[in-house]
């Protein structure tokens, strides 16, 4: 009849050759083929038929009666290869496998879309195929008693996959974390105490508390699975499957067997009708086959047709050069030669006229290009000119703006100097206030407040500049001397908390000197505004302009350990005079008794202006123009910094956090002078640099 049947191979050769119970098993097989084929059923049972191959055609006759349920357990298949296309099981629900001898899935198993639920229990299974993440109506995946040593990350995409069971896997010992999204499964059956991911603690809570560790680790939410009404079909153990040859024991075998013949009956008149449909859509397939042959034979007549004269015609030229070659066989050999040369002069010329055209067509190749890329040079000049005159326009309105910017500035610091001066006045009038204005007027004018404002100054600035240069080195990735650069950090930090102290220290006693001073007077209201007054009047004009001391000076008075009389040389160092002009007995006059810290200071003066006169000397240096004169460089020798000298030693880095202000605070007990200080006013427990836990902050003030 030629239908699906026809293709099915001879049942004797599916068994072994020494299998017990051939007859039986093979006439259970034709049996079950048979009620297949007939019964209007959507289960195709093929189990315990101890087949070791599939009978040829089974898929499509699962497409073609469009069964739902196909069961091949408890036998010895090792394949899925004989059956047919895995692609006529789409209409599939259930595939029950267990119980056979298989060791690998096809990677085909993609096609069965409509499975629902896969029973792979009792094989020889390692691994499952990637093919199996396209089965996403999967609810039931049984491949328990296998030798799986992993699972695939792709069964995180079975949505709607609701029971896996995997226990009696003896190589098995973790999941895959991919399985959380999974998100509807709700019974995992494992051997929990063999798994060391998730640990045996977890896994022996339950389904819930491993697919929660897992979304852990997956850093995902864990959502419960969605409630469903319809329950697992009762086909997905084995045990359940339908069995026509199971005896009934309140039905005589003579009962059972009328009713199998009534059955066989309807079943033979329900596919009647359906036979004779689909034999009468055989033969006009057939029909249409038959003459779409003839169709092709007729082409096929007419291409031999032609074949077998352009054969003749061959034969035809072949006889007709053989003839010419017999001739000029005959001729003389002088003739022979000429007809050669002239053949070979021909050949010549036409090779020459190839040459000479594909000479010609390089060349126009090559002007082409070349004119493209004129073309395109004359496109980027032209692009390039119009981007210039967008960014000078740019910078011109950048300018405008930059100008407008600076002339309201002006305007507002303008504005600042009134309100300031409106405030000044008011201050005035708080006696406090006033208290306060003496005290730092005193401690301004006061030698030994100086000095450790200047020596504050310089740790701070050593603290900058250790930060900058530790930035740096983390910028280009160099990690030398960095516990070199911590220990002059702790150092430091130490030294600026003590002068701090003896800060704080010596203002209280300013304060307390006055009042004092305030105790003894007369008239205490007015005492205040007096001392100020006459420190006023008293104060030079140059002490209100004192610049920045010179970190190069005072680092060569720490190392000659001199540092400590930096209060006497206060008087040149205000004033602005030369240290050039100091000696023994000037020193002597302000207080400096002891000669040792006499030659010690003269020493740091010598080597300080020695520094200072070969920094001028090389910045200064122009072949065709003389240096600096003497007199400049005198006046280079204060020890103060003048303004450009401040901008040049201005090492404050940026702030890490907001990369906009100035660092000014300095983090204990790591050092780093790193951040501004209204980002330190935000609460950080950390260092921004090195991750330290912050103990406490010293605000620094770089003059």
């Amino acid at each position: 009849m030629g239908c699906v049947v026809s293709r099915i191979q001879p049942i004797m050769s599916l068994f072994g050759r020494h299998t017990s119970n051939s007859q039986d098993n093979r006439a259970k097989l034709e049996r079950k083929l048979y009620l297949a084929r007939e019964s209007p059923e959507p289960d195709f049972d093929l189990s315990d038929c101890q087949i070791r191959r599939l009978p040829t055609g089974i898929f499509s006759i699962c497409k073609v009666f469009r069964k739902d349920y196909l069961y091949l357990h408890n036998n010895s298949l090792q394949s899925l290869e004989d059956g047919g296309q895995l692609s006529d099981l789409q209409l599939i629900k259930v595939l029950n496998l267990s119980n056979n001898h298989f060791s690998r899935l096809p990677n085909n198993i993609r096609y069965l879309v409509s499975l629902t639920e896969l029973y792979l229990q009792n094989n020889y299974l390692e691994s499952l195929p990637e093919g199996i993440k396209f089965l996403e109506c999967l609810q039931v995946l049984d491949v328990s008693n296998n030798k799986l040593r992993s699972l695939i990350s792709v069964l995180g995409n079975l949505k709607c996959l609701r029971v896996l069971k995997i226990f009696d896997n003896r190589n098995l010992n973790k999941l895959c974390p991919e399985l959380c999204f999974a998100t509807n499964l709700v019974t995992i059956e494992l051997d929990g105490k063999n798994f060391i991911y998730p640990p045996a603690e977890i896994t022996t809570k339950g389904t819930v508390e491993i697919m929660k560790y897992l979304c852990i680790e997956m850093n995902i939410d864990y959502t419960t699975p969605l409630h469903v009404n319809s329950n697992i079909s009762p086909t997905q153990t084995p045990s359940t499957n339908y069995n026509v040859f199971e005896k009934q024991v309140s039905i005589t075998w003579e009962e059972q067997e009328a009713k199998m013949i009534e059955q066989e009956n309807k079943i033979h008149k329900a596919n009647q009708e359906q036979r004779e449909k689909f034999l009468s859509k055989f033969l006009k397939e057939q029909q249409d086959l038959d003459s779409e042959i003839a169709k092709v034979h007729g082409i096929r007549d007419i291409e031999r047709q032609k074949l077998m004269r352009s054969i003749q015609k061959e034969e035809k030229d072949i006889e007709c050069l053989v003839k010419n070659f017999i001739q000029v066989d005959r001729l003389k050999p002088e003739v022979v030669q000429q007809q050669l040369a002239y053949e070979q002069a021909e050949h010549n010329r036409l090779l020459e006229i190839t040459r000479q055209n594909y000479d010609n067509v390089r060349r126009a190749d090559i002007l082409i290009a070349m004119e493209k890329l004129i073309e395109n040079d004359y496109h980027i000049q032209y692009h390039k000119k119009n981007y210039l005159d967008d960014l000078n326009n740019i910078k011109q309105s950048l300018l405008s703006q930059e100008s407008e910017g600076t002339q309201k500035l002006v305007q507002l610091l303008n504005a600042k100097d009134e309100s300031r001066t409106v405030l000044i006045q008011q201050v005035l009038e708080d006696q406090d206030i006033q208290k306060a204005m003496v005290s730092s007027l005193l401690d301004r004018v006061d030698a030994k407040s100086w000095s450790l404002n200047q020596e504050i100054s310089l740790i701070s600035t050593h603290l900058a500049r250790l930060s900058v240069i530790e930035q740096e080195k983390k910028k280009m990735q160099i990690a030398f001397n960095y516990n070199e650069l911590l220990i002059q950090r702790l150092k430091l930090v130490d030294f600026l908390d003590d002068l701090l102290d003896q800060r704080n220290r010596h203002r209280k006693q300013l304060i307390n000197t006055l009042k004092e001073a305030e105790s003894e007077n007369n008239i205490p209201n007015d005492f205040w505004l007096k001392s100020y007054q006459k420190l006023l009047d008293s104060a030079p004009k140059s002490l209100f302009n004192v610049g920045k001391l010179d970190p190069i000076f005072a680092n060569y008075l720490l190392q000659e350990g001199v540092i400590h009389c930096l209060p006497f040389l206060a008087k040149s160092l205000i004033c602005g005079e030369s240290l050039l002009n100091i000696s023994h007995e000037s020193l002597k006059e302000r207080g400096v008794s002891l000669s040792s810290d006499r030659e010690s200071i003269l020493r740091a003066l010598k080597l300080y202006v020695e520094e200072k006169s070969q920094n001028n000397v090389e910045s200064n240096s122009v072949p065709l123009s003389p240096s600096a004169p003497p007199s400049e460089h005198g006046q280079n020798c204060s020890g103060i910094l003048n303004v450009d000298e401040k901008e040049s030693s201005n090492v404050e880095g940026e702030c890490v956090i907001c990369m906009d202000a100035k660092s000014g605070v300095v983090f204990v007990p790591c050092g780093h002078m790193c951040c501004c200080q209204s980002c330190a006013q935000n609460e950080l427990e950390g260092c921004p640099m090195c991750r330290t836990m912050i103990e406490r902050t010293i605000r620094v003030i770089l003059s």
